[in-house]
């Protein structure tokens, strides 16, 4: 259980991190700079501040209904 719970809850934040990539490197190109840097688009600390906060409150993310 604690398996699926952190595989969902890194899911979940990776698809985060890849939408805010996304926004980052469009906004780059609409600018119109033909060089920029991916490292700087990845916010890494989304998926640590959304570990952290499950682990340490217990909150999980929002129940599906009619998982038990």
């Amino acid at each position: 259980m604690a398996g699926a719970l952190l595989s969902n809850l890194f899911r979940q934040q990776f698809r985060l991190v890849v939408d805010e990539m996304k926004k980052v490197v469009q906004a780059e190109l609409n600018a119109g700079k033909r060089e920029f840097n991916i490292v700087n688009a990845i916010k890494h600390e989304t998926v640590t501040r959304g570990l952290r906060s499950a682990l340490a409150t217990g909150n999980w993310g929002k129940d599906k209904q009619g998982d038990v």
